[in-house]
């Protein structure tokens, strides 16, 4: 099954993906630890290849960190101390965004 969020405490790893509800969008961690939204091509992208990331995860306290053995490679910059709800959705229009209780608190961009 296919999704266009991720939920508070979950994660993707290598190979995960994530769809924007319209299909026109991608969002791939991919097998070499760069984590990237594509339409036809890459729109956007973390700029973290090198194949050492294992995991990005959708934090607890709001924000959305990749990681390789406990250690932080990238990150949204994002942590709040008070999250009821928080999540990374990719949207219709292929931007990622992270919401914290409704509002955005970082959004990607598009080449």
């Amino acid at each position: 099954m296919s999704r266009n969020f991720l939920c508070m405490n979950s994660e993707l790893t290598k190979g995960d993906f994530l769809i924007s509800n319209n299909g026109e969008y991608k969002a791939v961690f991919q097998e070499d630890g760069n984590f990237v939204v594509y339409e036809w091509k890459p729109i956007w992208q973390s700029n973290t290849p090198g194949g050492t990331a294992r995991r990005l995860i959708m934090q607890e306290d709001c924000n959305l960190v990749m990681y390789d053995d406990g250690q932080c490679l990238w990150h949204t910059n994002t942590h709040h101390s008070q999250v009821k709800v928080c999540r990374l959705t990719l949207r219709n229009d292929g931007i990622l965004v992270v919401e914290n209780d409704g509002t955005d608190v970082w959004k990607s961009s598009k080449k």
